[in-house]
């Protein structure tokens, strides 16, 4: 019996005077949602898989720890001197479905939703004020 899987969860609530049992809740009283949640928490920190789940983990964040890296490397070697090297500011405009991904998107993952409204209020309010970014951009 592996104590980490989500099978073998007990709450147990005891009463403070007298020790008697006020509720005991196991995973099979858990509504589907909660079975789910318990589940997912237990395969993302690798208790159902052992070994080969914590390497399979490693492995995906050491790959992205290094595209992180490698595309900061890329990036610096082919960037113009003396400007960011972004991609020139296009005039078309966003279709209704890619802003209806971004909402549902920035919904359900809320950091995601703050760093689309940020991007949008500096591309909006902040750049075309500030002359120097208007500069380093372009």
């Amino acid at each position: 019996m592996d104590k980490h899987k989500p099978e073998n969860e007990a709450t147990v609530y005891f009463n403070q005077y007298n020790g008697d049992i006020v509720e005991d809740v196991r995973f099979s009283d858990y509504g589907w949602m909660a079975k789910a949640i318990s589940i997912g928490i237990a395969l993302h920190e690798g208790h159902y898989f052992g070994l080969a789940n914590q390497l399979l983990g490693t492995i995906a964040a050491l790959g992205l720890v290094a595209i992180v890296i490698f595309s900061l490397i890329m990036w610096k070697k082919r960037k113009p001197a003396g400007r960011l090297g972004v991609p020139k500011k296009s005039d078309k405009k966003l279709k209704p479905w890619l802003i209806g991904v971004m909402i549902i998107t920035g919904v359900l993952m809320p950091l995601a939703g703050i760093s689309f409204i940020i991007v949008f209020l500096m591309d909006r309010f902040v750049i075309p004020k500030v002359k120097p970014l208007q500069d380093w951009l372009s």
